[in-house]
């Protein structure tokens, strides 16, 4: 028995032993296990959690029934989140979520919030686990360990790391030392986690901030060639990426730029970053400009390429170019060119242009800041401010004109052109305004207007505004309302005799005289010539007028005093009252005309009343003069064509004359209505229409030998300002040549302004005309003219042609007009030569031309043309 129970014992501590032997074989075997897995789990990219798994479940093999768990700060680092817990239930982990970081919240918030180890024995009854004790009961757990987990770098604390045993017990030095490796190596695991989150996190950034970087985004090796390009790089260039890379950058780059290109890219491969602009054209051959960063790539200290950036500023360039044209347009702009902010109170004034100092006065430190009211002033419109100031409350465009005052207080017309702004959200930030000074041209409109109506010579209205008058004194007047016709007796003699300036001072004197006696609210105007015409609309009767023609008539009885001469006038005057029915107020002047017409009959220095039975003849002139307006305006005249002939009988020339093929009357006299037209200014159209229709036939007259036109020139035509242009006009029209176009001239046309007339007859010269001075002999003109007129040809009147041959004073003065004629060297045309006697008496005494009925009498064209036919 002894010896049996010693080998039993030893047998049992033989198997013990075994058994022990092999549990710890299988103990180790897991630990190897585990720290293999562990070790392979840190070495390889395995998720976060499980290699914190993996840590725990090494420990767990080293610390019997024992359980771990790693618990990570949250971002806002408020609460503790469970990351790793390998053996304990899901339903565990979930519990411990968002857990507090604050003392006395269990082991782990309280380590997290003490940074220090909490080591509980019994949680069973530790105050801090009253909220867990269901849990804890649960899993059969007594002890918990936490330790809290720095960073490496910086001692940030990153979370916690705890053991939870089933015993209730604290760790020995060995397990305590263990727990702190593991939570060093877990520290290292975390800090090595975020650090390989960081770097892809910045490798991600720097692969965005190439591949979607807006701009394009290159690299080049040393040698210039392309080694990677990003998307916006492939749109700029419109080519793939892999037909880029490799190509040097050369390639697309504008040939007058290789040079400057190369420099700063050497630059960058010295070390030094560079900031250019080059030109490209991309594979369709689009030319871009673009603003280049070159910076060097360095690796390990050493520069292995360089980094480019490149901004497309094609667009911009376009728009800074436009922006610099519009700039230097404004600033050389002769407008005013002024900006206002319109978001701020006031509109401050934020911009001028130099043309706007030179407008205001105002330099733009003067003026900056302030409101453009201070243009303004005490003659400014009211009614115009208020529109401005509502076209800019209303943000809208205004045009206007405004008066507005300099720096130094001169005021000017300032012709403005308000426009509102609007920013890319289509509100109005600014208001532009361009500003025209424009004084001359209201100036001279109003001096126009004043000239449309009132007479230049005597600044009394002129026959426009008395007709406007007229009708509305008529219109609102239920009373009479009166007309007085005045005319000067004796004025022409004077004015042909005394000359132009003579004239023109008596109708200056007479225009002041007729005003002092005109009663208040009533007008006088300048009809014409020496023509007055006065409206009473301050009389209510008949018999009231008379006073006031007799004050009239009495201002003509003092001489007109001119130089040391006295000239003395009287006047005829008409009065047409609107008792009378007329369908138009203008009839009431005519009415006046044919009473004053009356009056001149019956003697000078009276006055007549119209009346229907007056001379019929008077009312015909009237009548007269207005079919003669409609006859300018309907055309109703024809040119007729008389030969003038050499001594020998051949034909020369022609003489345009102009007739009037009235519609009901027929063919009217010269005699009848030009010295009408000569009189109310019509002879002006007349003339010129006469010189262009024998500017258009002379073409066809030359065609059949006639080698000059005559054209008579009224001296009305003198007188007015666009005579030689007129003149030039036709000429170049029809293509006249020199000498083709004779003017014929009378010499009453030198009374009125002799130095210009003659002037004229020089620039009549210039443009190849000749001049011949016509009805010689007849007129008020010295002979002395004779010595400066230009003219080739000499017109004998017929009063002295007319026999000729059987008077002898008509002989005697022909015969000195064609000797003074010889030695001027003048050719002489003697007119209305109508009998054969008169024709051999000028031919005898070397009369150098002729016409008259005896050759041809005047023939319209195509009847002048079949007469050169049978000659």
């Amino acid at each position: 028995m002894g010896l049996a129970l010693v080998l039993f014992v030893a047998l049992f501590f033989a198997l013990f032993f075994w058994r022990r032997a092999r549990n710890q074989t299988k103990h180790l075997q897991a630990f190897i296990d585990a720290e293999y897995d562990t070790l392979s789990s840190l070495a390889q990219d395995h998720p976060l959690a499980d290699k914190l798994a993996d840590i725990c479940e090494l420990v767990e093999t080293q610390i019997p029934d024992c359980f771990a768990s790693v618990m990570m700060v949250n971002t806002q680092r408020t609460a503790l989140d469970a990351v790793a817990v390998k053996s304990l239930p899901p339903e565990f982990t979930k519990a411990l979520q968002n857990l507090p970081i604050a003392e006395g919240v269990g082991a782990c918030g309280t380590a997290a919030a003490l940074k220090q180890p909490v080591v509980v024995e019994d949680m069973l009854i530790d105050p801090r686990f009253e909220v867990f004790l269901a849990l804890i009961d649960q899993y059969k757990l007594r002890a918990a360990w936490s330790f809290p987990v720095f960073s490496p770098t910086d001692r940030r604390l990153l979370g916690t790391f705890a053991l939870y045993s089933t015993q209730a017990r604290i760790p020995d030095a060995e397990e305590a030392r263990l727990i702190e490796r593991s939570r060093d190596l877990i520290s290292l695991v975390i800090a090595q986690h975020q650090d390989r989150i960081d770097r892809l996190r910045s490798e991600q950034q720097t692969a965005s901030l190439f591949e979607h970087n807006p701009e394009a985004v290159f690299t080049l090796n040393l040698d210039g060639f392309f080694t990677s390009l990003n998307k916006a790089g492939e749109k700029l260039l419109e080519l793939p990426v892999e037909q880029v890379i490799g190509r040097h950058y050369e390639t697309n780059l504008v040939e007058e730029d290789h040079a400057l290109m190369r420099r700063h890219f050497e630059a960058a491969k010295e070390g030094e970053p560079q900031h250019y602009q080059v030109r490209i054209l991309n594979s369709r051959g689009v030319l871009k400009k673009l603003e280049l960063t070159n910076i060097p790539m360095i690796v390990d200290g050493k520069i292995t390429g360089v980094h480019g950036i490149a901004k497309d500023i094609t667009q911009q360039s376009e728009y800074e170019e436009r922006l610099q044209i519009f700039n230097r347009s404004v600033e050389a702009s002769t407008n005013g060119v002024v900006i206002s902010d319109a978001r701020r109170p006031g509109f401050p004034i934020i911009y001028i242009n130099p043309a706007f100092s030179d407008i205001s006065g105002y330099q733009p430190e003067e003026i900056i800041g302030r409101n453009c009211r201070i243009l303004q002033g005490a003659d400014t419109d009211p009614n115009t401010v208020r529109e401005i100031s509502a076209a800019l409350r209303e943000q809208r465009e205004i045009r206007c004109v405004i008066r507005n005052y300099r720096k130094d207080g001169k005021p000017f017309w300032n012709e403005l052109i308000i426009s509102p702004v609007r920013d890319v959200n289509h509100e109005v930030s600014h208001f532009v305004g361009l500003q025209n000074d424009i004084s001359e041209r209201v100036e001279r409109e109003a001096e126009l207007a004043y000239n449309a109506e009132h007479d230049v010579l005597t600044g009394l209205p002129n026959r426009t505004a008395l007709e406007r008058f007229l009708q509305r004194s008529v219109a609102n007047n239920s009373a009479r309302v009166y007309v007085l016709f005045i005319d000067l007796d004796g004025f022409k003699p004077v004015n042909d005799s005394l000359g132009h300036e003579c004239g023109d001072h008596i109708l200056v004197q007479t225009a002041k005289r007729l005003s002092s006696v005109m009663p208040k609210h009533d007008l006088l105007a300048r009809f014409g010539g020496d023509e007055f015409v006065a409206v009473i609309q301050s009389a209510q009767t008949d018999e009231s007028v008379i006073p006031i023609a007799r004050k009239i008539l009495e201002t003509f009885d003092a001489p007109f005093a001119y130089d040391d001469a006295e000239v003395s006038l009287s006047a005829a005057i008409g009065i047409a009252s609107s008792e009378i029915a007329v369908k138009n107020p203008n009839e009431l002047i005519q009415h006046a005309d044919v009473a004053m017409y009356e009056a001149k009959r019956r003697g000078s220095g009276t006055y007549q009343w119209f009346s229907p039975d007056l001379d019929l003849d008077t009312q015909q002139q009237i009548t007269l003069r207005a079919q003669l307006q409609e006859a300018i305006q309907k055309a109703q005249f024809e040119v007729f064509y008389q030969p003038i002939v050499s001594r020998s009988g051949g034909i020369v020339g022609v003489e345009a004359l102009v007739r009037w093929a009235h519609p009901e009357r027929g063919y009217i006299s010269p005699a009848d209505f030009i010295p009408l037209a000569e009189r109310t200014g019509q002879i002006v159209a007349i003339g010129n229409w006469v010189l262009e229709q024998a500017c258009k036939d002379l073409a066809t007259l030359r065609e059949s030998g006639v080698a000059q036109v005559s054209v008579n020139f009224s001296p009305m035509q003198f007188y007015r300002d666009d005579f030689i242009e007129t003149v030039a006009g036709l000429i170049k029209k029809y293509a006249i040549k020199p000498n083709q176009l004779v003017a014929e001239i009378t010499e009453n046309v030198l009374l009125r302004d002799s130095a210009g007339a003659l002037r004229m007859m020089a620039e009549l010269r210039e443009l190849g005309l000749e001049i011949a001075l016509d009805d010689f002999g007849t007129g008020f003109a010295s002979l002395s003219y004779l010595n400066v007129i230009p003219a080739q040809k000499l017109k004998i009147d017929r009063c002295f042609v007319q026999d000729i041959d059987s008077n002898s004073r008509n002989a005697a003065i022909t015969r000195g007009m064609l000797t003074m004629a010889a030695e001027l060297g003048i050719e002489v045309v003697g007119e209305g030569v109508e009998t054969e006697a008169e024709r051999d008496y000028l031919t005898r005494y070397a009369c150098d031309f002729m016409q008259g009925y005896l050759f041809c009498k005047p023939l319209p064209l195509s009847d002048l043309l079949t007469w050169l036919d049978h000659k």
